[in-house]
């Protein structure tokens, strides 16, 4: 009897199919169809280990057991075993944490980051903010001293417009002086200016610092492999900025008001069709020239090392280089070699004089240089009194006898006994005037154009 009386006292059965068990005979709660009351004990679940949870035999949906070997809850979802106990995630109000020190992987098993994200399809990875204020992925160092760095993209109500994206430091709270990179809605980009402008793709904004771009020697820049026109290097052997123009390398050094007088330094590429060998070369100028006192004339060969030391100097460093008329390509002979060693154009015809956009003298020396007229050199020699060599040669151009390369077949023939010096004029259209220097004879007369001859550069004053 009193084991009936304890029944009824512990379990309450009501009319609805509702269980409760207490102790003070309360009903079960309406909502519940097993109400279990107590502040004393638990309710135990059944337990087991792993591997007699696994081998239960088809669990139902729900089912819930004590997992010895990994002591936590685990409850069957319809699909497979899942754990229940022991998450490594906390809940603070809306908050949801983790404070352990692993990582954690979506898509992967085996995170290497804290936070490590793998697809194997072109998946996205949403970040989306208020449609008003934009989108914040902040990372930074919250010790003393550390900084935020912040990228935002922003919306209609910070003040820079919707659809930019923003890359600042400094703060966790955007403020203009800590902006470093800005891309823009057209896909240009602003560094320390959040508006680049849209006429640029990219836009660097600063009052105290400049733009720096590779610094490298001149071997350094010439081994670039490649270069795409518009390749800007800053030259520290030249101090200056350069430019590859798609054909060779150009200094974007500020020219100055040309003065004769100075010397005029040339960088000399082979890249440009017109030098046969690179070297870098000084050419003294010098004006007063009788007979053409107001021009400008270098004072040795376009290609020369140096002006020679003699009328009859056969060195190939005092003669410089060899052109056919009306062609930019020129050529060095070292007394055995011809360079570049390429097939002697012959015949070498053409009814004009002297293009401006095959002029050596420009293309080497730059804008204002040419080769001088058949009246130029006329009026020079005819002012100099000039009737053998004697007479260019004692006179500041120190013309002397650099030879020539012959009409049929480029090779090189009487370097140190006559001077032949090219003039923009032709005669018709297989020869052209020039200045020609013997030790006997001085005078302007025509050869054929298929010969290769000195370039002696002036320009007007």
């Amino acid at each position: 009897m009193r084991i009936l009386l304890l029944l009824i006292m512990l379990v309450t059965v009501s009319a609805r199919a509702q269980v409760a068990i207490n102790t003070d005979g309360s009903d079960p709660d309406n909502s519940a169809l097993l109400d279990v009351k107590s502040t004393s004990k638990g309710v135990l679940f059944p337990r087991m280990t792993t591997s007699e949870r696994e081998a239960i035999a088809t669990p139902a949906t729900g089912l819930t057991v004590y997992d010895l070997t990994t002591q936590s809850y685990w409850y069957y979802n319809g699909i497979a075993w899942a754990i229940l106990g022991n998450s490594p995630w906390s809940v603070t109000g809306n908050n949801i944490f983790n404070n352990n020190s692993g990582n954690v992987g979506i898509g992967t098993d085996t995170p290497n980051g804290k936070l490590h994200l793998v697809s194997t399809s072109h998946t996205n990875l949403n970040i989306q903010g208020s449609s008003t204020i934009g989108t914040w992925l902040t990372m930074g160092n919250t010790s003393a001293g550390g900084k935020w760095y912040n990228l935002i993209s922003t919306g209609s109500a910070n003040g820079e417009g919707p659809g930019k994206l923003l890359f600042i430091s400094g703060s966790s709270a955007y403020s203009a002086e800590n902006l470093v990179m800005a891309f823009g809605t057209s896909g240009n980009v602003g560094i320390a200016t959040s508006a680049p402008n849209p006429s640029a793709a990219l836009d660097v904004s600063s009052t105290s610092r400049g733009f720096l771009p590779p610094r490298m020697t001149t071997a350094q820049r010439n081994a670039i492999s490649a270069p795409v026109e518009g390749l800007l290097v800053f030259n520290t052997d030249e101090k200056a900025l350069n430019m590859f123009t798609g054909t060779e390398w150009s200094s974007l050094m500020p020219v100055p008001a040309f003065e004769c007088g100075l010397n005029v330094t040339v960088n000399h590429l082979v890249s440009g069709g017109v030098a046969p060998v690179p070297k870098t070369v000084t050419y003294s100028t010098v004006n007063g020239i009788p007979g053409e006192p107001t021009k400008c004339w270098i004072t040795q060969n376009l290609g020369a090392d140096r002006q020679a030391t003699a009328v009859s100097d056969a060195t190939e460093a005092s003669a410089g280089w060899y052109w056919q008329f009306n062609r930019k390509q020129g050529f060095k002979h070292d007394g055995a070699t011809r360079t570049p060693n390429t097939t002697w154009v012959s015949p070498n015809n053409g009814n004009s004089d002297w293009v401006a956009a095959n002029d050596p003298c420009a293309l080497e020396l730059g804008a204002g240089w040419r080769l001088p007229t058949e009246s130029e050199w006329t009026n020079v020699e005819n002012s100099g009194n000039w009737t053998n060599w004697n007479g260019p040669w004692n006179s500041a151009l120190k013309l002397h006898a650099a030879g020539t390369l012959l009409p049929s077949n480029g090779s090189l023939g009487s370097r140190g006994s006559w001077g032949f010096y090219w003039s923009s004029s032709q005669f018709n259209a297989y020869d052209a005037m020039l200045l020609y220097i013997y030790s006997v004879d001085c005078l302007v007369g025509y050869t054929s154009k298929e010969f290769g001859f000195s370039a002696r550069c002036v320009r007007d004053n």
